[in-house]
């Protein structure tokens, strides 16, 4: 297999947990359709798809829907900001202004203390807090 366009785009931890997700479904479905000795995969893989599932139920991807994520995206596309920012917005689902400072580069020098405060109202409005920050609160 030969890469023809490396980082052509940039999958979010939402997408990767969906993808994850669906391809164990088509190994299960498959399986009892074909009976186990058919749908055989390496046991490497079965242990890092499981691990990277594990990881990604722990993050913000695991409460986030495309719906969410489509809306988020039409809003914050009023502040100039880059495809990574975005993307990290969406995976580390920032709670603070402290958050977002780590995320946007030079965030002091390109958003006024209002736009970062409203980048910030954007962020909770849309995307869902992930599992560690409701069990957090409650």
């Amino acid at each position: 297999m030969k890469v023809l366009n490396p980082r052509a785009a940039f999958l979010s931890d939402y997408e990767v947990l969906k993808h994850l997700t669906e391809t164990k479904n088509r190994y299960i479905a498959f399986g009892q359709s074909q009976g186990t000795a058919h749908a055989m995969k390496s046991s490497n893989l079965e242990t890092i798809m499981k691990e990277v599932k594990d990881y990604l139920q722990t993050t913000p991807a695991a409460t986030q829907s495309e719906e969410a994520i489509s809306n988020f995206m039409q809003e914050i596309s009023a502040f100039a900001l880059e495809k990574a920012e975005l993307l990290m917005m969406v995976n580390c689902r920032p709670s603070s202004i402290a958050e977002l400072d780590c995320i946007v580069e030079e965030m002091d020098q390109r958003f006024s203390e209002e736009e970062s405060a409203e980048m910030l109202r954007v962020v909770k409005r849309n995307l869902p807090p992930g599992p560690k920050e409701v069990l957090g609160s409650g």
